[in-house]
């Protein structure tokens, strides 16, 4: 049985392409000597002669015309080959998995994965979509690499959290509620008002610090009337004219097509959002990623100027 060996077949195609032994030989930087080996170890193991050679040229025999073509092929598949394992190594292809937050799907994560695209259109993205817990549950079962959410959650074992964007809490109502007539509310105003909040099992930690920010600015426990998906809110106060809802301005923006209206709050109310992946993971395609977002992502001031709150500060990772 014959066995073709890719050197030997990459020693043929250069030689009946230079149609020169030494020309040949010196494009793979090989010596003479060790190129015509390989095409005596070809011609053995097939039994037959696939270049005639005289003073002045090389020329293919009948059986060299036979090969040629196929073994043209076998290198260039070998190249696609190499190269494709090398830009695997270098980040600049295979697939990355990311995971989009439900609640910040506009504006910088947007920004981040076009710019990636840009830079590295032969990855290919494999796209995905979910609240905070979700997604670093996507990273913990390796059905994640790289995942946006809501930087209010803790430290996690083996989990890295960059903290990237801030967003302003504002308050959402119905446009015939009596807060509605405020161009600013300040926020002991809240105290007694029917509230929808968020509901706790999307990101615990920030649905318990907002109430707890919230008792602590009105001087008494909120007054929770029910809680709904933080994507459910503008929907469930749309038929809730006496409730309020607290959430990110980007929301409420898109709450007035739905025929609700917002204000700002007094201090103001601000959380962040980031950047979660698997602490040392090895990924080069990680790697161009997050170079991407230390790039295009604007930094962040230490603190909040006057008249702003953090509803939770986040441990330093």
């Amino acid at each position: 049985m014959w066995t073709l060996e890719l050197r030997h077949l990459r020693a043929f195609v250069a030689i009946a392409d230079h149609q020169h032994y030494g020309h040949a030989a010196e494009s793979l930087r090989l010596t003479q000597p060790a190129i015509t080996q390989r095409i005596q170890v070809l011609e053995q193991e097939l039994g037959v002669q696939l270049l005639k050679r005289n003073a002045r040229e090389v020329s293919l025999t009948t059986a060299g015309e036979a090969l040629i073509e196929y073994a043209r092929s076998l290198v260039r598949i070998e190249d696609q080959a190499l190269l494709a394992l090398k830009d695997l190594a270098a980040g600049s292809a295979g697939t990355l998995r990311i995971a989009y937050l439900s609640l910040w799907d506009m504006g910088l994560p947007a920004d981040i994965v076009a710019e990636f695209r840009r830079r590295y259109p032969e990855i290919r993205l494999q796209m995905s979509t979910g609240y905070s817990l979700q997604n670093l549950e996507r990273l913990r079962n390796g059905d994640a690499d790289f995942a946006f959410i809501g930087a209010a959650i803790f430290d996690q074992p083996g989990i890295a959290i960059r903290v990237l964007d801030r967003h302003q809490i504002v308050v959402v109502m119905h446009p015939d509620h009596h807060l509605a007539q405020m161009d600013c509310i300040p926020v002991e105003r809240l105290r007694g008002e029917p509230i929808i909040s968020a509901s706790s099992g999307v990101n615990p930690q920030l649905v318990a610090a907002s109430l707890v920010w919230l008792a602590k600015a009105t001087g008494e426990r909120p007054n929770i009337l029910r809680e709904e998906p933080p994507d459910q809110m503008v929907g469930a106060l749309a038929h809730s004219p006496n409730a309020i809802g607290l959430i990110t301005e980007h929301r409420a923006i898109l709450a007035r097509a739905e025929g609700l209206e917002y204000r700002p709050l007094a201090p103001t109310p601000v959380i962040e959002y980031g950047c979660a992946y698997v602490r040392n993971n090895p990924s080069p395609l990680l790697a161009n990623l997050l170079q991407t977002v230390d790039e295009i992502t604007p930094p962040l001031p230490a603190g909040l100027g006057a008249g702003s709150e953090f509803v939770l500060v986040r441990k330093a990772s």
